[in-house]
């Protein structure tokens, strides 16, 4: 992936359905995570959503079971789960039919429809495209070990994004194995695949297969 094709489409082939503003605002796809306080002081909801709690704002159909802990800001679509023991932080956007939890920790994300979330992860500082999935036990780091400085190593540049938070962006359909770790600032393409037990940084082609040992492929895709 170089860093021309870092544009929205690369990434997303469908619109949030009410989130999309604040994707067309950033200059940079990465620059999300860091703008979605500008959702919640600067965007009016539409009539689908319910005030259900203090800074909890809900789409009729969504579900927060008991035991879920919410920390900070949350908008959530139509037909979304949220189960118990799962902790949001920050401010948390997440769209229709998606499912969160169990014991999962989500903080400053925005997730696009169908994502699945199930178990044992943590998410934070990312942007998850539609239908994305992470496997049971996948981590997305969004801090870098002595807190510098993230930067992005593209195919022709490499670029400081200037954030000491970042997680990942993730395309459509992309499908995270099992106990995956994606280092902060990884970017991957659509419909790509990363093998379970797998430690992933930097930026990832769309339709591409990582493997355990670390080895490349590129899938079939339309």
């Amino acid at each position: 992936m170089n860093r021309q094709e870092t544009d929205i489409s690369y990434f997303f082939g469908e619109k949030h359905p009410f989130a999309q503003p604040i994707i067309d605002s950033a200059e940079n796809v990465w620059e999300i995570p860091s703008m979605l306080h500008l959702f919640f002081e600067n965007t009016p909801l539409s009539s689908s959503f319910s005030h259900i709690k203090e800074n909890i704002w809900a789409e009729q159909g969504a579900v927060i079971e008991d035991g879920a802990q919410i920390e900070g800001f949350l908008a959530v679509g139509a037909n979304t789960t949220i189960k118990r023991n799962t902790v949001l932080r920050g401010y948390n956007i997440i769209g229709r039919e998606c499912t969160i939890g169990n014991f999962v920790e989500i903080k400053n994300s925005l997730l696009f429809n169908g994502v699945q979330i199930p178990h044992l992860s943590y998410v934070g500082d990312s942007v998850l495209g539609t239908h994305a999935h992470l496997g049971a036990g996948a981590k997305i780091s969004n801090f870098k070990s002595y807190g510098n400085e993230i930067s992005i190593t593209f195919s022709d540049e490499k670029v400081n994004t200037h954030l000491i938070k970042l997680g990942a962006v993730l395309g459509d359909n992309v499908e995270i194995g099992c106990n995956a770790v994606l280092f902060p600032g990884t970017m991957i393409g659509k419909e790509s695949v990363i093998y379970p037990l797998t430690a992933v940084r930097d930026a990832i082609d769309y339709c591409t297969i990582v493997k355990s040992n670390g080895k490349t492929v590129k899938k079939q895709c339309k």
